[in-house]
């Protein structure tokens, strides 16, 4: 079975599915990207790709999920995964207090982090998303209302100069204007549907 050769990527561990590597490279081309596919389809190996892609190009990636056990496991797949120093991939939640968070914000190359407490540090100035070339929001559907992902996908355009958002969700729901108000609250220009079929 062949695997994906990439430099920032551990040698056989992500099997190359050319639908995957498709997905990869449209999101690269486009920009920011909704990925609708269902769950085992590799939403997190398309991430994966993406980040690779980014991180060899000198730029930082922050991977955002809505609750800490989701943070901690993405934080898992990215170290299972990418070819950095362990100690460059970290998990941020509300359990690491405020002065560590923002020691800590600027070394690493991968942060795995909660939604609120990303939230929290843009408010109170403590961090900057400039040298992210890539932020993933997990379970994106949630981007609505003044859910945490709206906010910070404001400061991210604002703020970075060559942003990417890549936006993940099994189900962005059944109504249209729904799915239009989650595009627009994440400045999605690309949707990739994959399904079973």
């Amino acid at each position: 079975m062949p695997f994906i050769s990439h430099a920032l990527i551990k040698p056989q561990t992500v099997e190359a599915k050319l639908y995957q590597e498709v997905l990869a490279a449209r999101i690269l081309e486009k920009g920011s990207t909704l990925l609708v596919a269902p769950t085992a389809l590799g939403k997190t190996v398309v991430a994966v790709m993406v980040a690779a892609d980014v991180l060899k190009r000198g730029k930082k990636v922050l991977f955002m999920s809505p609750t800490k056990p989701l943070a901690v496991q993405h934080e898992k797949s990215m170290r299972k995964f990418l070819q950095i120093p362990e100690e460059e991939i970290i998990v941020l939640t509300g359990t690491v207090s405020p002065q560590e968070r923002r020691k800590v914000f600027t070394e690493p190359k991968i942060i795995s982090a909660t939604p609120q407490t990303i939230q929290n540090d843009l408010v109170s100035v403590e961090i900057s998303l400039k040298d992210f070339g890539l932020v993933v929001f997990d379970e994106a559907h949630r981007a609505i209302g003044d859910y945490s992902y709206v906010f910070i996908a404001g400061q991210y355009m604002r703020q970075c100069e060559n942003p990417l958002i890549l936006a993940l969700t099994a189900s962005p729901g059944w109504e249209e204007e729904k799915i239009q108000s989650v595009c627009r609250n994440l400045f999605i220009k690309n949707v990739e549907i994959k399904t079973h079929d």
